[in-house]
């Protein structure tokens, strides 16, 4: 059984290591990117727990005006409104060793069910192509090429309205 939090200071370090296991260096978030997260967007930041208190998953974006990421999002922070607002997931990841266990799933639906309770319009993300069958499959539009240059990758927007 998974358990789900908000993420706290004290899960920096765990956090740093599942992005870095999950995502190239030119994709993955810093470490002083995570510190500005947890700082100014604890209530849209959340881990996964196993049974053992073992930090195997993380979901992490802040609340925009925009209905799409911008590239200014990976590395600037500022704390959510309480209310509105599109939620953006700058990052979803799940250990490897604990994949296909539903984790990316329970993140994703606890994000949006925490975003509906706070009026916002929609949750929006960019992912890469292999992954947009998966965003489909909760729910979420394809909303063609992202104009993200992150990482040098090619990245597809994906919405969902709440």
């Amino acid at each position: 059984m998974f358990k789900i939090r908000n993420a706290k200071m004290d899960d920096l370090q765990d956090v740093v290591d599942i992005e870095n296991l999950c995502f190239i260096k030119t994709e993955a978030a810093t470490k002083e990117a995570f510190i500005k997260r947890i700082q100014y967007t604890p209530d849209s930041f959340f881990v996964a727990e196993d049974e053992n208190g073992k930090i195997v998953g993380i979901v992490n974006g802040p609340v925009i005006e925009n209905e799409f990421i911008t590239d200014d999002l990976f590395s600037e922070s500022k704390e959510n409104p309480k209310l509105g607002g599109h939620q953006s997931v700058l990052g979803l990841a799940v250990t490897p060793q604990y994949q296909k266990r539903g984790i990316s799933s329970m993140l994703l639906t606890h994000l949006e069910n925490e975003a509906k309770a706070k009026n916002r319009k929609t949750v929006t993300l960019t992912c890469k192509e292999n992954f947009v069958p998966f965003y489909e499959k909760m729910g979420y539009m394809n909303r063609g090429l992202s104009e993200s240059g992150h990482g040098g990758v090619t990245w597809y927007n994906m919405t969902k309205k709440l």
